[in-house]
């Protein structure tokens, strides 16, 4: 009897439904990322690229930066969409501690809106020779660059103005042609050296004046803010207009690629504030700028979430 009972047990066992198993595992959908690019080299010698390829000053001069109070105006641009662009670009230089002029100021930057832009150009030089060329390449890129002014085919183009200064009186440092002295003959400016050393200068190169093009069919394809920003960056410093930053994250890059430059990357602000950071040298040559690049850089990767 035990061995029926037995045997009835195992029957109904084999005649149960096997025990569940879970489903064949299913691997995710792919999902398509943008490719991304390790750069292994030390963070200074890409800063020194990225200052090497964004900053461009006149033959044996450092980059310049605004120590007068700078005052933007734009032309041929409705009221209603110029004032934001040109309060923009004030709260920028405001965070780097450039002033903003008072209320009806001179424009020392002067922004032209135009679907023309090669006509305003030209007519730009005509009408002012001398201040496109002021004497020799001591305030002023070479011709070339001027001619690129005129003929090129860039959405911005600009024409920068420095200038020399003594910083202990704010007087130019250099001669121009004309200057003479009180009885006539040819004369150059007096520089005192109160604070002048082998390792710094007295004297300091001061942005003047920004001459920017806007070519108003080109730049429809971004947004308000991302020229806001790209115009930002180019009055507020020398920018070469030949300057290649498609390596990097840029501003400087979003004309050829709206989409991957929303606005000021971390390398844009880094290379502003390196510029204008309170205690630097005189004479600011781009291996200190780059300096500054890199420490500022590498305090926005300490500083970023872990994320």
């Amino acid at each position: 009897m035990l061995a029926t009972v037995i045997s009835l047990a195992m029957l109904m066992a084999a005649q149960q439904d096997p025990p569940l198993q879970d489903p064949p595992r299913q691997d995710p959908p792919e999902t398509r990322v943008d490719d991304i690019v390790v750069d292994g080299r030390p963070l200074r010698a890409v800063a020194d690229e990225f200052v090497e390829n964004v900053g461009e000053a006149p033959r044996g001069r450092g980059l310049a930066r605004w120590y007068r109070p700078l005052c933007v105006g734009a032309v041929n641009l409705n009221p209603d969409v110029a004032q934001p662009l040109l309060d923009h670009i004030a709260r920028v230089a405001e965070d780097l501690g450039v002033q903003s002029g008072d209320v009806g100021c001179r424009p020392n930057v002067i922004m032209v809106f135009t679907d023309d832009p090669r006509a305003v150009a030209g007519a730009m030089i005509e009408a002012d020779p001398k201040g496109f060329r002021l004497g020799g390449r001591t305030y002023h890129l070479s011709s070339d660059f001027r001619d690129e002014f005129v003929e090129g085919d860039r959405p911005v183009r600009w024409w920068t103005t420095s200038v020399p200064v003594d910083s202990e009186t704010g007087q130019r440092a250099t001669r121009l042609p004309g200057d003479v002295d009180a009885e006539g003959n040819p004369a150059a400016p007096y520089i005192f050296s109160t604070s002048a050393s082998r390792l710094n200068s007295q004297v300091r190169d001061d942005l003047a004046r920004v001459y920017i093009i806007v070519d108003v069919n080109q730049v429809s394809g971004v947004s308000t803010r991302q020229l806001a920003d790209y115009l930002a960056f180019v009055a507020l410093a020398q920018v070469d207009p030949r300057g290649d930053v498609s390596r990097q994250a840029s501003v400087l890059n979003v004309f050829a690629d709206p989409a991957s430059s929303p606005g000021f990357s971390d390398w844009d602000l880094a290379y502003l504030r390196a510029l204008y950071r309170p205690g630097a040298p005189m004479r600011t040559a781009q291996g200190a700028v780059a300096e500054g690049v890199a420490a500022e850089v590498a305090r926005t990767i300490r500083n970023a979430p872990a994320e």
